[in-house]
């Protein structure tokens, strides 16, 4: 599991491949301090609201989840929610390259609410908590519990160790990979929902190329869009499933002057498979190795590609 924090910058190249990553202090204090606030305020109103009017659903799946969800707009100001959503778009694209952040849930779990164990590959590539919860509080539970990679199979002694467990502290955003078994633990305690675990959810996933700088996105598009042609032909890819996204930095004269990864989820279903390592080199050389048109500066390039089930390209 990684852990950083947004000043920290980009992530280091260990944690590329790290099927967790935790982030406390996300938002800048006073805009967290003014959603939470904002949070407070609307369950203090609460017997002023009509109740033709109702903002909350109760979601109910026998053995599976119990836990009340709602349209964060209707609670939290509009404006703080697109703040929030851009901040995260922005780090998902220069963290992970992955520049499609889906709106957020805001949900609610009170004494007794949890989300059994799942997952939701289909869904999105990452998934994301935000949590607004008190750090004081009158409940208890309500972590994160992210099913680790590897075998318990082969590995009946691992016991906890398979589990990472992420407490839902306040202003800490929780992004992980959709795959990976996960659940919230039953809250227990008080019913009141400023005491309850309050969080953010959604999805972060790829998009096409995304090109800033000085080249034009109708040079680079055409040109990636061969390389994943030719790569594609020239590898037995059957099994793998995942993203992988790759970062260029284009001189001005069109020479890829670096090419690096940024993330690299792809995996196969059998343990035994050792050959990625080496597809994903030839993939990095072969994007390196490209010559684009001369430009009047520099540009980057991000390069996000998929394989498996949800296969998109260049």
């Amino acid at each position: 599991m990684a852990r950083a924090t947004p000043a920290a910058g980009p992530i280091l190249p260990p944690a590329l491949r790290d099927p967790l990553i935790v982030l406390d202090d996300f938002l800048p204090a006073e805009l967290a301090e003014v959603m939470r606030l904002s949070l407070d305020d609307h369950f203090a109103q609460a017997e002023d609201r009509r109740p033709d009017q109702p903002i909350w659903d109760f979601r109910f799946k026998h053995e599976r989840h119990a836990f009340l969800s709602a349209a964060p707009e209707k609670v939290l100001q509009h404006s703080n929610l697109l703040d929030f959503h851009e901040r995260l778009r922005a780090w998902s694209l220069d963290a992970l390259g992955l520049a499609q952040v889906s709106w957020p849930h805001l949900n609610l779990f009170v004494g007794g609410c949890r989300e059994g164990l799942n997952n939701e590959a289909r869904g999105g590539r990452f998934g994301f908590t935000y949590s607004l919860t008190r750090n004081q509080r009158r409940t208890s539970g309500g972590e994160t519990i992210i099913h680790r990679e590897g075998d318990p199979v082969r590995d009946p002694a691992a016991g906890l160790s398979l589990f990472d467990t992420v407490e839902p502290r306040f202003n800490r955003l929780i992004v992980y990979d959709r795959r990976a078994p996960r659940m919230i633990e039953r809250v227990e305690g008080s019913m009141d929902p400023r005491e309850g675990l309050l969080v953010l959810q959604g999805q972060l996933s790829e998009s096409g190329p995304i090109v800033a700088g000085a080249l034009a996105a109708d040079a680079v598009v055409p040109a990636a869009a061969e390389v994943v042609r030719a790569f594609v032909e020239n590898a037995f890819l059957d099994g793998y499933h995942g993203v992988i996204v790759l970062r260029l930095d284009v001189e001005p004269g069109g020479v890829v002057g670096s090419c690096r990864l940024l993330l690299d989820r792809v995996l196969h279903p059998s343990s035994e498979d050792r050959r990625w390592p080496g597809l994903a080199g030839d993939l990095i050389a072969r994007f390196a190795a490209l010559r684009f048109a001369e430009a009047a500066g520099p540009s980057v390039v991000i390069v996000p590609l998929s394989f498996g089930p949800q296969t998109s390209s260049a």
